[in-house]
């Protein structure tokens, strides 16, 4: 390996990584036959440690884009398959938590992180500042595309192919 990377170094790095995302979101996927939102909702529980705000469908709602009949129609499809269970919201019986069920050994949980964990990884074998530099960079990337796509897609307009 070169001492020194290109831009195009850079950019292919990462093409290869959006690549391998895809590829193993795909994967997981299918071998857990859920969707693409109900994986990311199953990811968000997942990531929750014990001090955080308790998820409301409302929460997932807005996390997600989606409206609060289609929230209720994910939540119902992910509890009857036994991904996530409904709970009174601490202090306030009209509300529901919803909470993931996932045992601790179940090959779903390892599938559901394996990009986090992927991730964690390798920032760990970076140090702090050079971690720093790579967040910052990415965090760039997500604005930069999403500014681009909304310059170019105004409204939430897709871009359709003729």
């Amino acid at each position: 390996m070169r001492d020194r990377a290109t831009t195009e170094d850079v950019v292919k790095a990462l093409n290869d990584l959006t690549d391998s995302g895809i590829a193993s979101e795909r994967t997981a996927l299918q071998s857990l036959g859920i969707g693409p939102n109900d994986a990311k909702v199953l990811r968000f529980l997942l990531q929750r440690g014990p001090d955080d705000e308790p998820v409301t469908p409302r929460m997932l709602a807005a996390m997600l884009g989606i409206s609060s009949a289609a929230t209720t129609a994910l939540i119902d499809r992910l509890a009857e398959a036994g991904w996530v269970a409904r709970e009174p919201y601490p202090g306030d019986r009209r509300s529901i938590v919803v909470r993931e069920t996932v045992e601790d050994s179940s090959p779903a949980r390892r599938i559901l992180s394996v990009r986090r964990a992927s991730a964690v990884a390798a920032a760990e074998r970076l140090g702090p500042e050079e971690r720093r530099i790579v967040a910052d960079f990415l965090d760039d990337i997500a604005r930069g595309e999403t500014e681009d796509m909304g310059e170019m897609c105004p409204n939430d307009e897709t871009p359709r192919t003729p």
